[in-house]
């Protein structure tokens, strides 16, 4: 899936979107009559009141978690930690999702404990989800792998611990890395400017009034009310394939260009958005009149 990543990449062209580019274009006939438009909407949930998720500081995360013995760098840092940890899941996952980290190797004589703990509002343990203790015996070609699958439970805060544990049983090295399950809900609203006459443009605005993060693309579509329904108007523009995280309480601004001069009446401007690891995806529709 889109986690088990130390480094997360932003860059993408967002699929199912309606984008201006010439790809979608292809594919597109030079009048399609959409019949879900009209049943689209400029607002989902309740936009009127910010709300945020239940998310940690990282920095909190890991200064509350004193069930575990500190990082004392013997194994996680310098030339050992590179040669350990070649990658883990960190900060926002799917729900379901596979979390986990590989060890390029394993200390010689000692073995590893991994856990997955839920934490509270304050970042302390509420639950072992699960754990795992393995060493050298446990490995292929001397790599080991640990995974899980998170609970689908959304807006919850989890720990991922890997422990360097001697042959005596004392702990002697700790890496946490903190884990969150985003809420499954969206609020927010689309808009867009009245167009200046003869300007050839506008301009739309998203907001997000939480509790998740948005994730989304440059692009849109634009439709155009016809007596069969909303027409869609081809567009051979391209679109930067860019991707956006928008917190709750931010707005988001974007340039809407028209394919041509537009007649008058009234058109629609179609934005699709998701959450930010999760399965929740909607089209937004906000109208404006030439």
């Amino acid at each position: 899936m889109r986690k088990l990543l130390v480094i997360i990449a932003f860059g993408f062209v967002l699929l199912g979107c309606e984008s201006k580019s010439s790809t979608h274009l292809e594919s597109t006939p030079s009048v399609f009559i959409d019949t879900t438009v009209v049943h689209l909407t400029d607002t989902v949930g309740n936009p009127d009141k910010v709300t945020v998720s239940a998310k940690l500081p990282r920095e909190r995360a890991l200064s509350a978690a004193k069930d575990y013995h500190p990082m004392t760098g013997k194994w996680f840092e310098g030339e050992n930690g590179f040669s350990l940890i070649t990658s883990y899941t960190s900060e926002e996952t799917e729900a379901g999702s596979d979390v986990g980290a590989a060890l390029g190797k394993v200390p010689e004589g000692r073995s590893v404990r991994f856990q997955i703990t839920s934490r509270d509002k304050d970042g302390k343990r509420l639950q072992q989800i699960t754990e795992y203790m393995a060493d050298i015996k446990n490995t292929v070609d001397g790599r080991l792998d640990f995974s899980y699958n998170i609970p689908e439970q959304p807006n919850t805060n989890y720990l991922l611990s890997i422990e360097i544990v001697s042959p005596e049983g004392v702990v002697e090295d700790t890496m946490l890395a903190p884990i969150f399950v985003p809420p499954n809900e969206l609020n927010a609203r689309l808009t867009v400017k009245q167009p200046i006459d003869g300007s050839g443009q506008t301009e739309l605005s998203l907001y997000n009034a939480g509790p998740t993060e948005l994730y989304f693309g440059y692009g849109y579509g634009i439709y155009q009310k016809v007596s069969d329904g909303w027409k869609l108007l081809p567009d051979d523009s391209a679109v930067p394939a860019i991707g956006f995280r928008l917190k709750p309480g931010e707005s988001h601004q974007e340039e809407v260009r028209f394919p041509g001069k537009l007649e008058p009446g009234d058109y629609r401007v179609v934005k699709q958005i998701e959450g930010y690891m999760t399965d929740v995806s909607v089209k937004l529709a906000a109208e404006f009149k030439i």
